[in-house]
């Protein structure tokens, strides 16, 4: 499966924000696991009961900010705003009041709580809400440590690495801003290109389908007429080619081949017939390419052979059935052309997600490796057809012992498709 390497641009802002935002929350929790691992440590040195109060104070904060990052809203940043200043106060309080040794607030350990709450607050849908978060949040951790140094007579000193954290977001934040409409302008024009590659990639695939369809209706018709009686042509023949020409030039199946009512080939649902909705299996055979493709291989004078379970083509989806259909033709052409044999077997069979589909000749067989390049029968509409409904196919052949060619597609209940179930695609 192919993704796009860019987003289209009415998501790369969003998808930027979310990006910011998660990277920001997660070193946030770094921070709150430095202090947690910190007052571990201090509680396993010391017996006293203070650094287990601050223990218990960090764990809403962490709680919160989890949540915060699978889920962040409005009222979740606030939530973890307050409670965040208020353990960030308990926390402060009960480090300075268990260490005597700490004279001011200027400490790693208290910064820890505070670039926290910076970055767990300075993230939003933009660069300008995410710096009013930032400062928010900055500001009631600064505000926490201040009651907190006041409440336990120690000097209020602002720490470097806090105020540090907040400048890089509020760096960070600004930067992004001012370069978004570059940033998008690169992502729409990745996204232009994936969408031009895939264009040219399909514009590709209909091509092959066209050719292998120009080349299997040309290299009939050519073959009928060849193998007609000499003078005007029968009303049959010219009906049918008549029928292929309109196929060739709409492109497509349309009104002007059913609008006709002609039986182009003595079968119920003519050459390009329409996509088959629930039948009986019985009437899939009859208005199915393959029952066509073996009647017209018999009207050029190839006799066929048909054996096994014709009623496994109700298991078939149209575009399956089409193909194979459409790829058995161009078998019985080439055993007309070139096998010098005037006899054919046609054998199909099912099993499990599969149909198959064995066409035989005792013909004068041909080596597959020494095909010339420009050969574009087996290539185009036998090979190429079947490998695009994720179907299989494999030649049997030496010389003068005839060919046989096996093609394997997949069931509607493989594929997913809607097969049988009364849906028209």
């Amino acid at each position: 499966m192919r993704m796009s390497l860019g987003l289209p641009s009415h998501l790369a802002r969003p998808a930027n924000a979310r990006a910011l935002a998660s990277a920001a929350t997660w070193a946030g929790l770094v921070c709150l696991g430095a202090a947690v691992v910190n007052v571990i440590v201090a509680s396993l040195r010391s017996a006293g009961s203070s650094s287990w109060v601050t223990l218990v104070a960090l764990m809403p904060m962490v709680a919160l900010l989890i949540l915060l990052a699978r889920h962040r809203t409005v009222v979740l940043t606030i939530v973890y705003l307050v409670v965040g200043a208020l353990c960030t106060y308990i926390y402060v309080l009960t480090i300075l009041t268990g260490t005597p040794a700490y004279l001011d607030t200027n400490l790693f350990v208290v910064a820890l709580p505070v670039v926290a709450m910076t970055l767990g607050g300075g993230t939003g849908s933009g660069s300008l809400p995410g710096i009013l978060w930032a400062t928010c949040g900055f500001a009631l951790a600064e505000c926490a440590v201040f009651l907190a140094a006041t409440t336990v007579g120690r000097e209020y000193r602002q720490d470097a690495i806090s105020l540090g954290a907040y400048l890089l977001m509020v760096g960070v934040l600004v930067f992004d801003g001012l370069n978004r409409g570059t940033r998008s302008r690169t992502q729409s024009r990745i996204h232009r290109s994936f969408r031009d590659a895939r264009l040219i990639e399909l514009r590709r695939e209909l091509l092959g389908d066209s050719a292998a369809e120009l080349h299997d209706t040309v290299l009939s018709e050519l073959l009928a007429v060849a193998s007609a009686e000499p003078g005007p042509l029968s009303g049959r023949l010219r009906d049918r080619i008549e029928a292929d020409l309109r196929t060739v030039g709409g492109g497509m199946v349309g009104a002007d081949t059913a609008g006709t009512g002609a039986d182009t080939a003595g079968t119920a649902g003519g050459e390009d017939s329409p996509v088959l909705s629930a039948a009986a299996p019985t009437d899939v055979w009859f208005a199915s390419e393959l029952h066509q493709a073996i009647e017209l291989a018999r009207d050029e004078g190839l006799a066929v052979d048909v054996s096994g379970d014709r009623d496994a083509l109700a298991r078939l989806d149209p575009a399956c059935r089409e193909a194979l259909g459409l790829a058995v033709r161009q078998c019985l052409v080439n055993v007309l052309r070139h096998s010098g044999s005037a006899t054919a077997e046609v054998a199909i069979a099912a099993s499990g997600d599969t149909v198959s589909v064995m066409v035989v000749d005792a013909g004068r067989g041909f080596v597959p490796s020494d095909t010339a390049a420009d050969r574009l029968g087996l290539r185009h509409s036998v090979h190429d057809r079947i490998e695009r409904v994720g179907g299989t196919t494999t030649v049997y052949s030496s010389a003068d012992v005839g060919t046989s060619v096996l093609l394997v597609v997949p069931t509607a209940r493989a594929t997913g498709a809607p097969g049988e179930s009364g849906e028209q695609r």
